[in-house]
């Protein structure tokens, strides 16, 4: 049988698509990722691989690069129902929740019958508080055909929002009617019954969960919940501790001990948890305005007084703080302060009633944003404390490396009209090749400049096999002749500025100026502007000088030089975050993981989702 060119073309797209989707299913999601670059990148526009692309990265995380997927698939084919509801639950991740409700809207134009549809738009809805919205979709969805368990979850979960505890409570039922061994849903059955002051009932529903699943944190809290209801304070005390033994960064459970403690006298061990509290949600006011209270108690004013100001500049119409902060200052003998705080709250307190309900509603969405807990760590604080979140290391050439990872360029030397063949390899990488080989090198090339003196070419060859043995000062030596003879080389200001950069970073070497290696860089790249290395080098230099802008500024010219350049992605990402722009932090985070540097899915997973 005879193929076609066209044929052939297509049959081996679709051997592709059907190869990444194989690793897909498999849940190889990267190697799958690079299957559909391939066909992405070599083959007309088709919306399949940009589909399949985008489920693999929600499997790893990497929802923004999903989302911007799922949208190129939406403009090849604008008709299908499925692109929509996907996109919407990746746009529901991302709280973009006017952008996922524009989907679902759009899916049921396109099948106004299709249970999921109605499922995903319910799920948003009960996020949102919204729940008449929810339990709706949900009726919705059952009707047209759904018997997931999720549906019964989020109608269960609304019911509960909107205090129908009995109507959730059969919900639930049905749920454990197919699924008895669901250990979540007996902690919310034990959560509508504690609302309902069915303390012992929901007692034996929380045993029940915790003999399913002995690690579920959930239950600890709720029981911790329903102790404090019967005046068990210790064994309250217990569950959340043993919520924190398994979930150290849970602000909540941190929050309801320290309050515990501060029942029990126990100051010390309230501020403490307090100070977890604050370290996890920094801008919760309550936490601070807890806190100052004890420090007021302690009469230790001075923190007391902090404390309560943040939660002030947090919440300027905080009525609560102006009035501890009243009491405060009269305390310290301040009477003129402490009467214009009273009189503030009073002024705050008659504002307050005379507001319009959509005034209040939107008061009220601003102050349970203050007084939400995170349950997760401060990324100010620890975002760029560990080594997961470090640039990616600059690049340095080599002659002889063996090493897997190395890539090649070949060096136009301008003025003997020659190329030379260079590896480019990371500085944090040292050259696989024995010694002996490199002094066998050292020798060829020491005779050829005994022939060739004013060869500036060779002394870089020789420069660089000195500096691979670690004889610096030779190096630099043979880099500066180079320069003499032909200062113009590029090529010659890179391998000196590498020289010192990798000098640079061992310790012993502080005294190095990185001033005067950017300047090597600025010459190679005034020399060579589409030399993409020495722009990456540069940028890493300038983010060590805490020169922001600046570095990006140059990881950009390295991207736009290769737009494949996944390293240079990742550092440009990873310095967005530090400037807080999550959304183009996040997007170069997602395509240095579509080139393949899988590592960053976890710098994803934690700062993109």
């Amino acid at each position: 049988m005879l193929f076609t060119f066209a044929g052939f073309s297509q049959l081996k797209t679709e051997n592709k698509l059907l190869v990444g989707r194989l690793e897909l299913s498999e849940k190889q999601y990267e190697s799958a990722i690079q299957k559909f670059n391939y066909v992405i990148e070599n083959y007309p526009p088709n919306y399949e691989p940009y589909y399949y692309r985008g489920i693999a990265k929600i499997e790893l995380g990497d929802v923004t690069g999903a989302e911007m997927d799922f949208t190129e698939a939406i403009k090849l084919r604008p008709l299908k129902t499925d692109l929509y509801i996907i996109r919407g639950s990746a746009r529901e991740r991302l709280k973009n929740y006017d952008g996922a409700f524009e989907d679902f809207n759009k899916a049921l134009e396109l099948n106004p019958i299709n249970p999921d549809i109605y499922l995903n738009r319910a799920l948003v809805y009960s996020y949102l508080n919204q729940y008449d919205k929810a339990i709706d979709d949900c009726n919705k969805a059952i009707h047209y055909g759904s018997r997931k368990e999720l549906t019964y979850i989020i109608r269960g979960m609304s019911k509960l929002g909107n205090k129908q505890y009995r109507e959730a409570i059969a919900d639930f039922d049905l749920i454990l009617e197919n699924n008895k061994f669901n250990a979540s849903s007996y902690v919310r059955k034990a959560t509508a019954h504690y609302y309902l002051g069915n303390y012992d009932t929901a007692q034996t529903n929380i045993q029940i969960a915790l003999q399913i699943e002995p690690e579920n944190t959930y239950a600890y809290f709720q029981q911790a919940m329903i102790f404090i209801k019967l005046e068990q304070n210790d064994e309250a005390l217990k569950s959340l501790s043993k919520v924190i033994s398994i979930s150290p960064e849970s602000a909540t459970a941190y929050y309801n001990r320290a309050i515990l403690y501060a029942e029990k006298n126990d100051y010390k061990n309230a501020l403490k948890d307090y100070d977890k509290v604050i370290f996890l949600s920094p801008s919760n006011i309550l936490a601070y305005y807890n806190r100052a209270a004890i420090f007021n108690q302690l009469k230790k004013y001075k923190e007391s007084l902090a404390d309560v100001e943040q939660a002030i500049t947090l919440y300027p119409d905080f009525v609560d703080g102006y009035k501890l902060r009243s009491n405060i200052y009269r305390q310290l003998g301040n009477i003129s302060k402490a009467e214009t705080d009273l009189e503030t709250a009073q002024l705050i307190n008659r504002t307050k009633s005379n507001a319009t309900d959509s005034l209040k509603e939107v008061e009220e969405e601003f102050l349970a944003r203050l007084t939400s807990f995170s349950d997760n760590t401060n990324e100010n604080v620890t975002k760029y404390s560990d080594q997961t979140i470090s640039l990616s290391s600059p690049y340095y050439i080599s002659l002889l490396a063996q090493n897997k990872n190395k890539q090649v360029i070949d060096s136009w030397n301008e003025s003997y009209k020659s190329y030379t063949p260079y590896f480019v390899l990371k500085m944090e990488d040292e050259e696989v090749l024995d010694i002996p080989l490199k002094e066998k090198k050292l020798r060829f090339i020491n005779d050829k400049i005994t022939k060739n003196p004013n060869n500036a070419e060779l002394y870089i060859q020789r420069g660089v096999i000195y500096a691979s043995l670690k004889q610096h000062e030779k190096a630099i030596l043979d880099f500066n002749k180079s320069l003499f003879i032909d200062k113009n080389y590029y090529l010659a200001y890179f391998a000196r500025a590498n020289l010192f950069h990798q000098m640079l970073n061992e310790s012993e070497n502080t005294h190095i100026n990185i001033d005067m290696i950017i300047k090597d860089y600025d010459k190679a790249i005034a020399l060579n502007p589409d030399f993409k290395y020495a722009a990456f080098n540069r940028g890493i230099l300038y983010f060590q000088l805490s020169k922001y802008i600046n570095a990006i500024e140059d990881f950009s010219v390295a991207i736009e030089l290769d737009n494949s350049f996944s390293e240079a992605y990742l550092n440009r990402g990873l310095i967005l975050l530090i400037l807080n722009n999550h959304e183009q932090a996040c997007k170069d985070l997602s395509r240095a993981g579509e080139l393949g540097l899988g590592s960053v899915y976890l710098l994803i997973n934690r700062y993109c989702n």
